[in-house]
């Protein structure tokens, strides 16, 4: 969040159990608009081809909130 306030984007990833916990720090934060990239649960333990598969069905939509959706934030 530091970073976010100085203009860097930032893009959260959290597994899929976690990601209510993460909007609700948010909202208590007064950042309730960041997005939450969600992956599945757990992400622990699991073989490292699992995660890569992870993080290549989630590489699109950070790109976006790393670029487009900061664009737009920077244009409001």
């Amino acid at each position: 969040m530091e970073l976010e306030k100085r203009g860097v984007p930032v893009a959260t990833i959290a597994s899929e159990e976690f990601a209510s916990l993460g909007r609700a720090q948010l909202k208590m934060l007064g950042r309730s608009t960041l997005p939450i990239i969600k992956v599945p649960h757990p992400i622990g333990g699991q073989p490292k081809a699992t995660v890569e598969k992870f993080a290549d069905n989630i590489v699109e939509e950070v790109v976006e909130v790393l670029t487009v959706r900061s664009a737009q934030k920077a244009e409001a």
